[in-house]
């Protein structure tokens, strides 16, 4: 590992060329342009709100203002929804190009994830703006915000880069996924909060690692909402480190025939 990650700071060029044409290509010809990062995940916060808020009545007994209590799970679940497919399809959309060069593969993976990142951190603009209309300022506790926030980069970097591979060797892991995200959408704490959730499957629902990013994430931005979730955030490391080493090892034993598995 350390040699790989030596080859991929000597390519890191090659990284900074995907970027910025991934970013091109993401807004090139559109009326809007950047607006779209803040609209798409505004709309869903509305929604969330009104399904969740008004007509299920989560959005009573919070400290906090309940938009910005959706906007904790919506603004890490747009990321994610978005990082996990673009990920898991961006080796197989290269496929012409690693057949026929050569570069340390995973940067075509770490450049998705970067730049839907760049969408993930401009997306908390959405906050601030609502932080300052209903008048409400974080805690200390926002001090351990980027550390949530790194946390989650590097899950959806390591689970994307897994899922790339799987998809170049099986072509199931295309059907699979959205299947899983649209399940993984309901058992997160996206519009309501882990305080929802039964005592008897609370141990089986922080298995889930957004589970534990999500309500660190509401506990460093809303004054500590519902305590510090001390098993989740423990439970949400480990399973991040088990899905890291598992996905390095299955990539690093597959790079080199990418090619010959298409």
């Amino acid at each position: 590992m350390p040699a790989y990650w030596k080859e991929l700071r000597a390519f890191r060029e090659v990284l900074r060329m995907l970027i910025r044409r991934d970013l091109i290509i993401r807004f090139r010809q559109t009326y809007f342009g950047f607006a779209w990062l803040l609209f798409k995940p505004l709309m869903l916060m509305a929604v969330m709100t009104f399904a969740f808020g008004f007509l299920a009545g989560f959005g009573q007994n919070h400290t906090a203002p309940y938009p910005l209590v959706i906007f904790c799970g919506v603004i890490p679940w747009y990321f994610f929804s978005n990082a996990i497919p673009d990920s898991m399809n961006s080796l197989l959309g290269h496929l012409h190009v690693i057949q026929k060069t050569y570069f340390p593969r995973a940067i075509i993976t770490i450049a998705v994830v970067v730049v839907d990142a760049i969408e993930f951190l401009v997306a908390w603009l959405l906050f601030g703006l609502g932080c300052i209309w209903y008048g409400y300022l974080p805690g200390w506790q926002v001090i351990f915000f980027p550390l949530f926030c790194l946390q989650l980069l590097i899950l959806c970097a390591l689970l994307g880069l897994w899922l790339a591979v799987l998809n170049v060797q099986f072509r199931d892991i295309g059907n699979l996924v959205p299947f899983l995200m649209t399940i993984g959408f309901f058992v997160s704490p996206i519009g309501y909060t882990s305080a929802r959730i039964p005592d008897t499957w609370q141990t089986l629902y922080i298995a889930n690692p957004l589970v534990g990013i999500v309500e660190g994430l509401r506990w460093s931005l809303l004054r500590g909402m519902d305590g510090f979730p001390h098993l989740a955030v423990l439970v949400s490391l480990a399973v991040t480190f088990a899905i890291g080493v598992a996905s390095i090892r299955h990539f690093l034993a597959t790079e080199n025939r990418l090619g010959d598995l298409a």
